[in-house]
């Protein structure tokens, strides 16, 4: 177990724990530094520092940005979570996200898998296909939520709808402009990492995640020699999203060495 988790996330966006059982867990867990990560929002930052008493949180958010159809995941860290650029833009990708599942459950329901829209909205955080998955749970439509993205939600599947298009460069943009640091997501997860990471680069990118849950110690260990190679700070976390949901993990589960957490803050303070 690891002192220190920097990808985590709450109810504020797919997570299924509230700010405060974050800080809660963690502290359980002996896990001293956290960073609250949840999707384009910081709406958990404020509950979590009131809450805390022996952990440290960051402040931080993660940004679902594409790349020629790709996934690519900004983590931002140490920001003003007041700075109102970061602000508008993140209640715009928001409303996106919220636009976005109004038209996937038009498409559950022309196939046969009606939800109550206003419960599934009524939502204030940031909504993401794992509300959906829940929702079609809960309502009996599936046995679990793997199975609804197997079948309903994946990508290529009837009831999945794309999200707008936004960019890594345009969210690193915005996370500078409020006085934070940018880390590439699960880098392990992209076809083609050293191309993203060389173009992210370019557009002033900080830092790569290099320990992640789903990376295998073999992808940790390439990924460490990417982020020497390209002069970018080291990050690493759970990527919990709590006990419930289709991949549970516990915070602080994640082995990472304590040094990464001593280079990670001496940059935040640096930035700062």
């Amino acid at each position: 177990m690891s002192t220190f988790d920097l990808h985590l996330h709450t109810t504020c966006s797919d997570g299924t724990l509230t700010p405060v059982e974050v800080v809660a867990a963690a502290e359980e867990r002996g896990v001293m530094v956290i960073a609250i990560t949840d999707h384009d929002t910081v709406a958990g930052i404020a509950p979590a520092q009131a809450a805390a008493a022996s952990v440290q949180v960051i402040a931080g958010v993660e940004i679902n940005t594409e790349v020629k159809r790709e996934n690519v995941h900004i983590l931002g860290y140490g920001f003003d979570p007041d700075n109102q650029q970061l602000l508008a833009g993140l209640a715009q990708l928001r409303e996106d996200r919220r636009n976005r599942a109004r038209l996937m459950l038009k498409r559950l329901k022309d196939i046969g898998y009606p939800l109550d829209d206003a419960a599934v909205l009524a939502n204030e955080g940031a909504i993401g296909r794992p509300h959906l998955a829940r929702a079609l749970v809960a309502a009996g439509h599936m046995p679990n939520e793997g199975e609804v993205f197997a079948r309903l939600l994946g990508s290529r599947c009837p009831a999945y709808v794309p999200r707008p298009p936004y960019t890594p460069e345009s969210a690193i943009a915005l996370i500078h402009a409020a006085g934070g640091i940018t880390s590439l997501a699960h880098p392990g997860k992209l076809g083609d990492p050293v191309r993203i990471i060389r173009q992210l680069c370019a557009a002033g990118l900080d830092g790569l995640e290099v320990y992640h849950s789903d990376h295998s110690p073999q992808l940790t260990a390439r990924m460490l020699v990417r982020a020497r190679e390209f002069g970018l700070v080291v990050t690493g976390g759970s990527d919990s999203h709590g006990p419930g949901g289709s991949l549970p993990r516990n915070i602080g589960s994640l082995l990472i060495p304590d040094e990464v957490c001593v280079e990670f803050l001496a940059n935040l303070r640096y930035k700062q």
